[in-house]
């Protein structure tokens, strides 16, 4: 088994090229080629610096951001990350990126130096970075939520695969779409 931390579309393409067997997702996907397993949902959170206004804020909504320069990576999931936001915030505002060619820590360290704000799934918040603050961000009836899941394309017949999928079903339960 080995793993591979590429965007969104490097993925699929490898997943609808043979070359790996399955990949997971976070977001929204619709493809109907592909088979689909839903594994968890968490709520989307939001890294400030600690001396921004909205540090002290118990939840961040969208609209409360719009002013803000969103910190994306070049790579892995930041592509991603630009359509979500500009998707989340309020009909009309236009979302400023800064892309830089860095990892999830490195983007965090941005944020702690007032470089800008950035997006993650909650399970992303759990390690400390200097001067960064998590909250979560939504909108009045509460945190935007990140779906986590599983997708293959049904006509590989590969036995590790099928072993595998069996063991996530287990755990998950049957909720392949």
């Amino acid at each position: 088994m080995w793993l591979r931390e590429v965007s969104r579309d490097e993925l699929l393409s490898a997943l609808r090229g043979g070359e790996v067997d399955l990949t997971l997702l976070l977001g929204p996907m619709d493809e109907s080629a592909l088979d689909r397993l839903a594994l968890w949902q968490e709520a989307g959170m939001i890294a400030l610096p600690e001396r921004h206004p909205l540090a002290d804020a118990d939840f961040v909504r969208w609209r409360d951001l719009v002013d803000e320069t969103f910190i994306v990576t070049s790579r892995g999931s930041g592509p991603e990350a630009r359509v979500t936001v500009q998707g989340l915030l309020p009909l009309g505002a236009t979302a400023r990126f800064a892309a830089h060619d860095v990892s999830r820590e490195g983007m965090f360290n941005l944020v702690g130096a007032g470089f800008g704000v950035a997006v993650l799934a909650e399970s992303a918040s759990g390690a400390s970075y200097p001067g960064v603050v998590f909250r979560p961000v939504g909108v009045e009836m509460g945190p935007s939520i990140v779906e986590a899941a599983a997708y293959w394309d049904p006509k590989r017949d590969n036995p590790a695969l099928r072993r595998f999928l069996a063991q996530l079903r287990a755990t998950h339960g049957s909720r392949a779409g």
